[in-house]
């Protein structure tokens, strides 16, 4: 079995892109999915799993292996800075699903082998970050 790596580029030029994927690149944009149905319909998952009473809980136990990835990805290409961007962004993304500081630190911690100071480091970076942008 062959894997194949693709790179999209969410905030690139959109032209001769179909609008189910210009969808998806909304919500990676943050923004609201108004071309195609699949941008419309992950949003409506997501919003489901977000207000059940164990979605929160669960969005971050899935997003753990993501989170893996992303450091190892940012390892591999030798780019710290890109890889504290992907953490920070990261940890905006969970806190509007889940406003629990405590789990976003403890996942940070296992998940992405950080120490409590460096896990809290981010955490700090990444509300000030969420507040500068508002």
């Amino acid at each position: 079995m062959r894997t194949h790596t693709l790179i999209l580029n969410a905030s690139g030029d959109w032209e001769g892109v179909s609008d189910e994927l210009k969808g998806i690149f909304q919500l990676v944009l943050r923004q609201p999915a108004s071309f195609g149905q699949l941008g419309a319909q992950i949003m409506d998952k997501i919003d489901e799993i977000k207000h059940s009473k164990t979605g929160g809980r669960k969005y971050m136990e899935l997003t753990g292996a993501f989170w893996q990835d992303a450091r190892e990805a940012g390892i591999k290409i030798g780019e710290r800075k890109g890889t504290d961007e992907t953490i920070i962004k990261l940890i905006s993304d969970s806190v509007a699903l889940t406003n629990d500081r405590q789990a976003v630190i403890k996942i940070l911690m296992n998940k992405m082998g950080l120490s409590q100071e460096q896990a809290e480091s981010y955490y700090k970076r990444a509300m000030a970050a969420e507040q500068k942008g508002k």
